[in-house]
């Protein structure tokens, strides 16, 4: 126990982690925030990582998705990472955002807080529209021409 008050990173993590105040109405449901934390940090691992071996031209993008798949080492299990880690990313932060709205987070004091939230959420949207069309599949050409 002297340990943790003497030496002063395991004092920061003691004081920070385990000392802290919580307030009582405390439960699984504010780990989201956390959870949005992590997916993000997976989402940028994964596609720079991704991005590195991926070729932009319309001729070879989907070539390029399939070396990735086939050629690359682990590379499916990245791409995959990317993909289901992008649907969980989405689900969590629709469980925020009720969360949110349940507690009243929109109102007087948040308000701020809440329209930038929005506006993240807008932008999250059309960052996975360009994120799914550009791969430029079979399915994802004709998901984005509805004219069959």
């Amino acid at each position: 126990m002297k340990l943790v008050k003497r030496h002063p990173l395991i004092a920061l993590v003691n004081n920070y982690l385990i000392d802290s105040p919580a307030p009582s109405n405390l439960s699984y449901i504010w780990n989201f925030g956390s959870l949005l934390g992590t997916c993000l940090a997976l989402q940028i691992i994964t596609g720079v990582t991704l991005a590195m071996h991926y070729i932009g031209s319309v001729d070879l993008a989907f070539s390029s998705v399939e070396h990735i798949m086939r050629d690359v080492n682990s590379g499916w299990l990245i791409r995959y990472l990317h993909s289901n880690g992008a649907a969980f990313f989405f689900i969590f932060v629709y469980i925020h955002m009720a969360k949110a709205l349940y507690y009243g987070s929109f109102r007087a004091p948040r308000i701020l807080l809440w329209s930038i939230g929005v506006v993240i959420f807008l932008v999250m949207i059309i960052t996975a529209f360009l994120g799914v069309r550009v791969t430029l599949g079979t399915n994802v050409l004709l998901g984005g021409n509805r004219n069959n």
